[in-house]
């Protein structure tokens, strides 16, 4: 009944039966762990204040990858062996602040700060994924999810652009550089918690009968849907379709689909591009534009740069490409320009 995951670098041992079934990060965040960098306010993925970093291994190939996400619709019950950070573990009054917070301060990107910490993370997590080698063009990308309503943004992306490896833009010179960058130590911003080794969860039922399923492969996903017979059931990717379509509130069963490999499969042959259902938006334009370098399949960069129009970067990181490929809402225009290729 246990799970196991760190936030900012303090192991955390939860038993998911104290919690409710759908229970987001961003409160377990607030109210129980009671770090209050990371707000709330649209609980639809559309703001970017709730903004946090993640980091886990990639179920095919192990490699560990980082991405930003929105913590306010990102369940608790999928965070499973993930390194969670947020604004306060990169830096913080009493460890010192991290260089992207100075630099926003400095350059006078902040004024009420409520939107501040999203901000910082999304730029975090952006800077993490690539390495520290990011251009301009990629950074002003990176933040429609991400609004302010009183400083405005000019300053708020001087500050960003000034971390790309092609800025012109003047920094302060009571910033640090770049390469100072460091992960703060748990030790310093939270107690460490014991974990007792234990084996991978693979299902839990809770009091009121809602049960949740971690499958590890796809036998194991198909084995638990024939038991649960008519009863309506949700394949958990992003969560991200939460923050427009309300869920239903009778579901009774959720299948946490992150760890299942054949889900996150591809392939690219000299005759197609095999994508799996649960490749999320953000890898799968990074597919495309693999793609696109093979004769042939020039069209993949047109493909990949309308994926790059839909939704946001943090949105992108989790949201799976299936969502979008299913005839589901008459608003989904995804289906039918990929029907046509």
């Amino acid at each position: 009944m246990t799970t196991t995951f760190n936030i900012n670098g303090c192991k955390y041992n939860v038993n998911l039966i104290n919690f409710p079934p759908d229970i987001t990060l961003n409160t377990f965040i607030r109210e129980y762990v009671q770090l209050t960098a990371t707000k709330y306010m649209c609980l639809e993925g559309g703001c970017g204040v709730c903004l946090c970093v993640i980091k886990g291994k990639q179920p095919i190939s192990g490699e560990t990858r980082t991405w930003a996400v929105n913590s306010c619709l990102t369940l608790l019950n999928t965070c499973m062996d993930c390194e969670i950070i947020t604004a306060e573990g990169i830096g913080n009054k009493k460890i010192g602040y991290h260089p992207i917070q100075k630099r926003l301060a400095k350059m006078n990107g902040t004024q009420c700060g409520f939107c501040s910490p999203g901000f910082v993370m999304n730029m975090y997590g952006l800077l993490e994924s690539k390495g520290g080698n990011v251009k301009m063009t990629e950074v002003e990308n990176s933040f429609g999810g991400n609004i302010c309503r009183c400083t405005g943004y000019r300053p708020i992306l001087d500050a960003m652009k000034s971390f790309a490896v092609d800025s012109i833009i003047q920094i302060p010179k009571e910033c640090i550089d770049i390469e100072d960058f460091e992960l703060s130590d748990c030790s310093k911003v939270g107690s460490q918690l014991r974990v007792t080794c234990q084996k991978p969860l693979r299902y839990l039922t809770y009091p009121d009968g809602t049960q949740w399923y971690w499958p590890r492969t796809f036998s194991e996903l198909f084995e638990a849907l024939s038991k649960i017979q008519n009863e309506k059931f949700m394949l958990v990717a992003g969560n991200t379709a939460h923050g427009v379509y309300r869920r239903s509130l009778d579901i009774r069963h959720f299948f946490d689909i992150h760890a299942v490999p054949e889900l996150k499969q591809h392939s690219i042959t000299n005759e197609k591009v095999t994508l799996g259902a649960n490749i999320s938006l953000t890898e799968a334009m990074e597919i495309f534009e693999q793609s696109a370098l093979n004769p042939g399949f020039e069209y993949c960069q047109q493909l990949r740069e309308h994926f790059d129009l839909i939704a946001n970067v943090p949105v992108r990181n989790v949201s799976i490409e299936k969502v979008f490929l299913k005839k589901l809402f008459p608003l989904v225009y995804l289906f039918a320009l990929v029907e046509i290729i």
